[in-house]
């Protein structure tokens, strides 16, 4: 059975929560902005998971475990490189993990229900499944890992290269004091792709579009006229994706069933 949904219990508690100076990673502004991504990604774990508290990790800012913690008293917990948002993330109980996914091994295996690996892929100057790899060692048989990442034929790419303009930042391994843009985006069926590598089942990959405007204000104007071309799915921003680990034997597998009733 899926969780119970309600928008206006989320949109109070990302307002209480998340959209805080105070958490050090991105301000108000951000937060309001890209409300829609934060959202899209908690209905789906709302659909997916059971009635019950699961444990969910969060790559990235914390943000994602933060809600389903205080929707669900789901057991959050978030892994990042060091940074003033992990202080943050604990105050609100949350355990907190320092790993670097580019060249280290996870600190722990087989310890969640599911994953949230949302804009973090994009970022990273390795093969996808490389990482998704060691995301896949992290879940219990039969969890869940939920990856959002923009879209590559999304509209505002394709304008920029009919203008000649830089898609994505220089493909360079990161050192400890430069973190890095955009480096690579995938497809839809590169992404499946990448997942069906590293043994994700039930790989299902989808385009979506999460409204908000760009950052540019030189091209907003023409992101609301051409709004209507994200009709066609291959043109939108976002692709949202979904897999489960690979179950390991009758146990596994009863475990599965119970994450989706």
């Amino acid at each position: 059975m899926a969780r119970p949904w309600k928008t206006r219990d989320f949109d109070v508690l990302y307002e209480r929560f998340v959209c805080q100076d105070d958490i050090k990673f991105g301000d108000r502004a951000y937060y309001l902005r890209y409300r829609s991504r934060y959202k899209e990604c908690i209905q789906r774990l709302a659909a997916l998971a059971p009635s019950t508290p699961v444990d969910v990790l969060d790559v990235g800012g914390g943000q994602l475990a933060l809600m389903a913690s205080k929707l669900w008293h789901d057991r959050g917990a978030v892994v990042d490189l060091p940074g003033p948002h992990l202080s943050y993330m604990a105050s609100h109980g949350l355990s907190t993990f320092h790993w670097n996914l580019c060249n280290s091994d996870p600190p722990f295996e087989s310890q969640f229900d599911f994953v949230f690996f949302s804009e973090v892929i994009e970022h990273l100057p390795i093969p996808g499944y490389i990482v998704l790899e060691r995301l896949r060692k992290v879940l219990r048989p039969g969890g869940a890992i939920i990856c959002t990442t923009p879209n590559l034929y999304r509209l505002r790419n394709v304008l920029y290269m009919a203008l000649g303009l830089p898609i994505f930042d220089y493909f360079r391994y990161p050192d400890d004091e430069t973190s890095l843009g955009h480096v690579l985006e995938y497809s839809r069926d590169h992404l499946d792709w990448q997942l069906r590598k590293v043994g994700f089942t039930e790989c299902r990959v989808e385009y979506c579009q999460m409204h908000h405007s760009p950052t540019n204000p030189l091209f907003r104007p023409l992101a609301w006229l051409g709004y209507p071309l994200h009709l066609v799915p291959r043109w939108r921003d976002n692709l949202i994706a979904t897999g489960y680990a690979p179950p390991n034997g009758k146990e596994a597998d009863t475990h599965r069933v119970a994450l989706r009733r």
